[in-house]
């Protein structure tokens, strides 16, 4: 039987090595501990749990909610508030993120355990069902065009395998970066678009266009053309959150 992962935020060490001992003793493989959200975002992306424990009151730039809601834009692997204690407002917060559950210390280990178990078989069997995004996300993954999705704020909060091979990051690298400014994504000068009302207005800068054919920066500082195809990602509540971008490249033109 394959051991299931757990992953600790925690900035207090004693209690951090308290929590290993224990999900270690349930038969758990703890994937690591991290101190701050910053760091969590990275473990969580290198080591994918089946599922972390997030303490709430975390120091540093990002507190638990924060690393949390972070960690939502990337992924979905489940996240257990830990908690010593919380104030309303706090608890409102915490609730945004729609986290699978909420303890308070010292909690029961068999609460703790029930918790784990429940939050991992929540995620098997909506990955075994697969919403419409999943199923999206699994053929963009086995595709061999550049597949990117971005939010309304032209984050990068998926990219597939292939996108590697086009933009010379990596996915981790791309995950949560303005599109625009990650690849200099800009209208090509080589396939100009003949609308005039579109040329002045690109020339006023109030807007970001995307192009059908476009010119990225590689992380290397190449340039390159590439046709790029776009639509709206039809999302479970039928708002639209999300914008899908497939790139192909545009085979060089001879002389006319």
């Amino acid at each position: 039987m394959v051991q299931k992962k757990v992953m600790i935020v925690e900035d207090e060490g004693v209690v951090a090595l308290s929590l290993k001992s224990t999900l270690s003793k349930m038969g758990y493989a703890v994937t690591g501990i991290a101190i701050t959200g910053k760091e969590a975002v990275k473990m969580a992306l290198d080591t994918q749990p089946d599922v972390i424990l997030m303490d709430i009151h975390l120091k540093g730039e990002m507190d638990g909610i924060e690393t949390t809601a972070k960690l939502n834009e990337i992924t979905d692997i489940p996240v257990i508030y830990l908690t010593a204690y919380a104030d309303e407002e706090t608890i409102k917060r915490a609730l945004k993120t729609e986290s699978h559950s909420y303890l308070v210390k010292p909690f029961n280990p068999r609460e703790l355990y029930s918790n784990i178990e429940f939050a991992i078989y929540k995620r098997r069997i909506r990955e075994k069902i697969g919403s419409s995004r999943e199923k999206l996300e699994l053929f963009l993954i086995r595709n061999a065009d550049c597949a990117l999705i971005i939010d309304l704020k032209h984050r990068i909060i998926f990219a597939n395998p292939a996108s590697e091979l086009y933009t010379g990051y990596t996915v981790s690298e791309m995950a949560g970066k303005d599109i625009f400014a990650l690849l200099n994504l800009a209208p090509s000068r080589k396939h100009k678009d003949g609308d005039e009302t579109l040329q002045r207005l690109l020339l006023l800068d109030a807007f970001h266009y995307l192009a059908h054919h476009a010119l990225i920066t590689m992380k290397s500082g190449r340039t390159r053309t590439v046709s790029l195809k776009t639509g709206l990602i039809k999302e479970e509540n039928a708002e639209t959150k999300n914008i899908l971008l497939l790139m192909k490249d545009i085979p060089p033109q001879g002389p006319q």
